[in-house]
């Protein structure tokens, strides 16, 4: 297959789930400038919720369902379902029903991460963006970028994340 010049960073062999454009790799996650979908570890969305609101959360899948998308990596089903995000004693509820490789992570559609961000945010404003302590002793932060002010620096400056 001829890769064009305008596509060095997008793999074919990794198609979007939603859109089916090449995905681009970003750190550990994949997005896709097409439909501004992307694929998160858990880890990451985890550390990200905390940079957010200043607590680690804990999720739970609820209303889980064989789903009808593909995982991108792996191309095993995903499962349709809906997450649950525990903030200490906070309960979010974000409303977009997503989809998850057990294997890989979670797929966002357009605007489903920034709806999720949005609804942690609501519940435990603390955080603000701040840099956790217990994940960055030393002040570093390698493995994020941007201005760390919202959920606009989640996926490498593209769309709304």
């Amino acid at each position: 297959m001829l890769i064009l010049m305008s596509d060095p960073y997008r793999d074919p062999d990794r198609p979007c789930p939603s859109c089916k454009a090449p995905l681009r790799a970003f750190r550990a996650r994949f997005v896709c400038d097409a439909c501004e979908g992307m694929l998160a570890p858990l880890a990451d969305l985890s550390a990200a919720i905390e940079d957010i609101t200043g607590v680690v959360p804990s999720f739970d899948y609820v209303d889980e369902a064989p789903g009808k998308r593909p995982c991108p990596l792996c191309a095993a089903p995903m499962t349709a379902f809906k997450l649950r995000i525990h903030l200490d004693d906070e309960l979010a509820k974000p409303p977009p029903q997503l989809d998850r490789c057990a294997q890989h992570g979670i797929w966002f559609d357009t605007d489903e991460l920034a709806a999720v961000f949005e609804k942690a945010r609501a519940k435990h404003p603390g955080g603000g963006g701040a840099i956790s302590k217990t994940r960055d002793p030393v002040g570093t932060a390698g493995s994020w970028s941007g201005d760390r002010k919202g959920p606009f620096w989640f996926g490498g400056g593209h769309g709304n994340y």
